[in-house]
């Protein structure tokens, strides 16, 4: 690669790191602001142009990365199907319509959720070059951790609601298995070299998340 081309990446990245920091910050404004409900419905939009920008930070010339992205989207969506039809994996819970049209009683968004906190949760732990089985326990502890800190939040807002009003333990066990297994794909398939936006992204995450929970606790 080129210096004006090194140049340019490096550029790029500056602006996704400041879309992603940017939005964040807007969002958790607006959540807690007047206009809260039209803010908790441009979610969505929140969470496409968050993986959108992650995206910039995929490994150059890896062939693999948009199937492979594809594929923790397509997998998110259907443990999600699966989940609220059957109640097995997560428990008895259900969609409300903030985060747009449902198919199979789930919005497809969702699976864009699953890339975000997958591929930001290996970002952060891909940074301290641990030993790759320990990568994917860090994964998965990561991912159930910032669910444990969403799901209050959610409830709140209107995302989903549980049938016993509380996430069952069998939620978090069930995110803790299904991240680690999803951090394989990045472990085989590596999207990330320099993983700057995937670790300015899931941090955005927890202090947006973070700072919602303190403030409606």
């Amino acid at each position: 690669m080129n210096k004006a081309a090194e140049l340019s990446r490096f550029r790029s990245k500056k602006v996704g790191i400041g879309i992603v920091i940017i939005l964040h910050i807007v969002g958790a404004a607006g959540f807690l602001s007047p206009l809260s409900d039209w803010f908790v419905f441009l979610t969505p939009v929140n969470m496409i142009i968050t993986a959108g920008m992650i995206w910039i930070d995929s490994k150059q010339g890896n062939v693999l990365g948009w199937p492979i992205a594809l594929t923790i989207i397509l997998l998110g969506y259907l443990v999600e199907i699966f989940g609220v039809q059957t109640g097995l994996l997560f428990g008895n819970y259900e969609y409300g319509e903030v985060l747009g049209w449902k198919f199979f009683e789930v919005p497809p968004i969702i699976g864009v959720n699953w890339l975000v906190v997958i591929w930001g949760c290996y970002s952060f732990v891909h940074s301290f070059k641990v030993h790759k089985y320990l990568r994917w326990i860090a994964v998965g502890l990561m991912a159930t951790l910032l669910d444990m800190l969403i799901e209050p939040v959610a409830i709140h807002f209107g995302f989903w609601q549980w049938a016993d009003g509380i996430p069952p333990q069998q939620n978090y066990i069930a995110w803790f298995i299904i991240s680690c297994a999803m951090a394989l794909l990045f472990e085989k398939y590596p999207l990330v070299s320099k993983p700057r936006l995937g670790v300015v992204a899931i941090v955005c995450q927890f202090l947006f998340f973070g700072i919602l929970l303190y403030a409606i606790s």
